[in-house]
């Protein structure tokens, strides 16, 4: 029996739960979202930053529990490095310098955060699972993928509930290589995002929800 045309409410509850501890999760997710507009006001010391987003990404789920997601945390110096030159860097010998300029006052924004988690997938341990599990072989990449999202979606969360504001790049494709080089990085990591993070100078702007029923298809 389909149930999915349930009424729909004229707009989103903030909640939608029984428990105390279901009540603070679904808070925590309506309230993550994206925010460009970041300063590097200090909200946690460092050694707790890192401390959260290990706690985060041990959590993680991945298929066959491979735990192929690797994180590189980039805070002070090596932050600003990032998006100061490593990114131009890159830009300028896939682009033009012109793309270079258009780019820079977004970079500056990026670089005027806290600091910025790199989301990497090691492939060796995909191909790992692919010859042990050969008839999963074609699913693993995708698998990995999905790995790496629940990866980031954690630590997102986890931050805005510390207060961070949180916004997510993708500038990955034009500088894996010279991440690799100037951080030694093993070849097998593959990057999948850039997470920056720092103190909100603004709040989210509205958001609009697609129907639940367009969304969320029952059968009983």
């Amino acid at each position: 029996m389909y149930l999915g045309l349930v009424p729909e409410p004229t707009c989103i509850p903030n909640v939608m739960a029984t428990s105390e501890l279901s009540q603070s999760y679904l808070k925590a997710i309506q309230n993550r979202r994206t925010i460009y507009s970041l300063s590097d006001k200090p909200i946690l010391p460092d050694a707790q930053i890192v401390q959260l987003i290990q706690q985060a990404v041990r959590e993680a789920p991945s298929s066959f529990n491979v735990q192929s997601s690797r994180v590189v945390v980039l805070l002070g110096g090596q932050h600003d490095h990032y998006w100061n030159r490593i990114v131009p860097t890159s830009l300028r010998i896939s682009s033009t310098d012109e793309a270079v300029e258009t780019a820079k006052p977004k970079l500056h924004g990026f670089q005027s955060a806290i600091g910025t988690i790199l989301f990497f997938e090691d492939e060796n341990l995909i191909k790992s699972q692919q010859e042990n599990y050969p008839r999963y072989a074609p699913n693993f990449p995708t698998w990995s993928k999905h790995a790496s999202g629940m990866a980031q979606i954690y630590v997102w969360t986890l931050l805005e509930t510390e207060g961070y504001g949180v916004n997510l790049q993708h500038y990955g494709n034009l500088t894996e290589h010279a991440l690799h080089t100037v951080y030694n990085l093993p070849e097998s990591y593959k990057i999948q995002a850039e997470m920056v993070f720092g103190y909100p100078e603004s709040v989210a702007g509205k958001k609009d929800y697609m129907s639940d029923n367009e969304r969320v298809i029952v059968f009983k």
